[in-house]
Parts: C-alpha cells; structure tokens; sequence
C-alpha cells in the first residue's frame, strides 16, 4: 500500500510534464490519470503531491517565476525599471513598447498561467468528489487552490483588461470561454478569495511558508482593496496582516531577500535542496554591455542620498566607457548547500505601504506617515517630510518605487492603477501608445475562440 502511494506521487509529477506541453488551456481535455482521477484524492498525501506540483510549474515557468519570462522582467521591462541591451526581439518588444499580438513571450504568459489554472480547476474537482480526505485535509487543500485561482487571474486581468475566469477542466466549456469585464473579474477574486479565508488555517501547513495561510490571503485582499481604491478594506486586511504575531519586522536591509526573514509572508520554495532562486540568475550580470536586462539610470538616481537599499539591493557593473546596474536584491546565483534565498511573493514592507497609501486617502496622516517611516527608517533615512494626504500619496508611490523595484511586476501595476503611466513612460518609451495600459491578446488564442475576441484597443 505504501510503495502504491509512492507510485502515485511520481506519477503525478511526471504526468505534469504532459499538461505542460499544450498550445492552449481550451485545447485541453480532462482524462481520467493519476493528476486527476480519483486515486490521488484517496489520501492527504497524494493530493498534497499534486499541489505542491502546482507551486512547482509556478515557480519553474509562467506570471511569478523568477526566470526572464516572468513579470518581475518583462513588467520591469514594460515599464520605466529595466533596459533591455539584448538583440532578443520578443523581449524588446516589451521594453520599447512595440509589443505585438504574435509575440511568443506572450502568448507563453497567458498559456501557462492559464494551464496552472487549468490544473488547480482539476485539483478542486478532485478534492470536491473525494470521500476519503478529512475534513480537515479537504479545507485545507481547497482553500489553497482557491487561493491559486484568485492569484493568477488577479494578474491576467491586470496585463490583459477582460479575460476569461476559467473555473472548471471541461473542455466544451473552456473552448468557448467569453471575456469578463474587469470588474466582475474581480468580483470572482474576491469571492474565491473569500472562501479560501474560511478554509485554509491561521498556521501554515508546514515549517516554511510556501503555502498560503490566513495571513497571505489577507496580504492578496489587501493589495486587490488597494487597486480597487477600497481604502478602508485595504486598511483593515492590511492591519490584519501586520499584527499578525506571526511576521516581525527585519530592521537590516541587508537581510530582507533571505528566506529566514521573519517578515516573509510567503515565497516560493526553489524545489531543490541548496538551490536558490531564478530571480538571481535573472539579473545578475559581471560586464557590459549586458545580456540581461539592467536597471535604469533614472531608477538608480532616484534613490536618497544614503539609502541603504542602492548599496545593498543594487550591483554597479563598471565597463570601458559606461557604467551599468543590476538588480541586486536576489544574490545566490549558484546552490549553497542550504538554500538560502527563495522567491518572495508577499512580504511585510508592501503591507506596511499599502496601508500607508490607504491612511493618506482616509485623511489619517499621522498614521500614514508612520508606516511610510517604517521603511524609510530601515533604509537609512530620515522621516518623511509629507505632512498631507497629496504630497504623502506621491512620496508613498515614489517609496514603492525604491521598495519594490523588480519585484512581481509591482512598478507597471502602480503606474496603471494610478493613471500615471502615459505621463511617465512616453517621454522615454518611442513606441509608446495610450492604448498600452493593457497587452494585446495573443494572436494564436483569438484565432482558438472568437469568443476572446474583439482585440484589446491599439493592437
């Protein structure tokens, strides 16, 4: 019986690397296999085994993977971050702002954020006709795939305006999926959100936090309220999150990207024992001009003087006759025995800002300016001169800047939701349009399903 429930876990990942392979989420059936069938839902640890596969496909590939092809590249690309020196044209498209509906990089960003989907739908199903899992065990799982489904079309409606909110693996359905305004989008976040709340528990299932508890799915309202300028549930989630007694606060930067900060919400676990992250692979570079994409001068000269974080997160690359930047936040480019470093999608400083930004717009000043404070003072500097909601607003979005800086896309996502991006970007983007708040669908998925169409503005 044993050695059948170790048959089954490997199954489950080697079977992944099928779902991997599709052109597109509405291409894909639902046969009856080990990912799937009821045999994996007949003990916890079969069923943990295929969502921990789930975590692992995010990690390896898709919107929150450390690699070049994941947001924290192509949105700091996208956006006023990064400068891409490369002759890759799919990633210069990002970078100058000629984005096209064909481009490959694209299209790989909607199918494998919609194929994890995909098999978090079949986990769901999974877990919904089991009679074998606890109670227990059955909440916990469904709430963490809730929590999936809400996470990655939180993005997808971010990049792409109106998407499809895919909840089911049938196939008939899915081959005809029809757009949903923003708005309702959201709507079903907040609903699947909501539910993974009440499932999953105040504790993370583990020692690390590589899964969502109580606390991360707060973390993801937050930010939602935050976009949504629901300042009062952003204050409130984000509250929640802060005095949790789970997280502390890190006081020294230098240690703010390594997985023993207690002020991690959740990461992602780099899968194998001493490896770190891709995030680092990503950016790092020794010369120029470089391969990878570095960071912008405008970005670096923003910085205070003395501020810790451009001696800490920032790497200078001297050449010949120019200078250059990387992001410097992630450090372990090789396996250090132990992993030290893991990809960090919720963290305590982004809470601290998202209800600094929230208090500004409630009036509550005093408040604001203490937690715009927090990090100002662990970065070296002096408190905040802002003593109103306007000038708090515009030095929070600026502390953000510096904060947050190739990290999951965060810079874009604030540059769209603020209205500021046209004012920003087209003075230094050549091929920049108004239009491009939004991505172009992908070319080969409105030629799947005219239900995707008509095609986002501009494009």
């Amino acid at each position: 019986m044993k050695n059948n429930k170790y048959i089954r876990i490997i199954a489950i990942a080697f079977l992944a690397l099928g779902f991997y392979g599709c052109d597109s989420f509405t291409e894909v059936g639902l046969p009856e296999t080990q990912l799937t069938g009821p045999a994996v839902f007949e003990e916890a640890s079969t069923a943990n085994a295929a969502l921990a596969n789930i975590y692992a496909r995010m990690r390896e590939g898709g919107m929150v993977s450390g690699t070049a092809y994941g947001l924290s590249s192509l949105m700091g690309n996208y956006s006023d971050e990064l400068i891409f020196y490369s002759n890759n044209m799919e990633l210069q498209q990002f970078n100058l702002h000629t984005l096209t509906p064909s481009n490959g990089l694209l299209s790989t960003l909607w199918n494998t954020t919609y194929s994890h989907i995909y098999e978090t739908n079949a986990l769901i199903e999974g877990i919904n006709a089991s009679s074998a899992l606890t109670e227990t065990d059955r909440n916990r799982l469904r709430g963490e795939a809730l929590f999936i489904r809400g996470y990655l079309h939180f993005y997808l409606t971010n990049l792409f305006g109106s998407v499809p909110y895919i909840t089911t693996t049938d196939y008939h359905l899915n081959s005809k999926a029809v757009k949903v305004p923003e708005a309702q989008v959201y709507q079903a976040i907040i609903n699947d959100l909501t539910e993974s709340e009440s499932l999953v528990s105040e504790e993370y299932p583990t020692t690390e936090r590589v899964n969502p508890n109580k606390a991360v799915v707060k973390a993801l309202l937050a930010r939602i309220h935050l976009y949504l300028q629901n300042w009062s549930q952003a204050e409130a989630y984000a509250t929640e999150v802060i005095n949790n007694p789970l997280y502390n606060w890190e006081p020294n930067v230098a240690n703010v990207f390594l997985k023993s900060n207690p002020g991690i919400i959740m990461a992602l676990h780099p899968g194998i024992a001493g490896a770190n992250t891709k995030d680092a692979r990503t950016f790092i570079f020794s010369f120029g001009p470089p391969s990878k994409p570095a960071l912008s001068p405008d970005l670096v000269n923003n910085f205070e003087t003395g501020d810790l974080r451009k001696t800490n997160w920032v790497k200078t690359v001297p050449g010949v006759s120019n200078t250059w930047f990387c992001s410097f936040k992630y450090k372990k480019t090789l396996n250090t025995g132990t992993s030290q470093e893991y990809t960090i999608l919720f963290r305590l400083a982004e809470q601290y800002l998202i209800r600094a930004e929230a208090r500004a717009h409630l009036g509550n000043i005093e408040g604001s300016q203490q937690d715009l404070n927090k990090i100002r003072t662990r970065a070296g500097l002096p408190d905040t001169p802002a003593n109103d909601s306007s000038s708090l607003i515009t030095a929070i979005l600026k502390e953000r800047r510096m904060e947050l800086f190739t990290e999951m896309g965060h810079r874009w996502f604030d540059l769209k939701r603020t209205g500021t991006a046209a004012d920003v970007l087209s003075p230094i983007k050549p091929g920049w349009e108004d239009t491009q708040v939004v991505l172009p669908l992908p070319e080969s998925e409105l030629m799947l399903n005219n239900n995707l169409l008509p095609q986002n503005p501009g494009y």
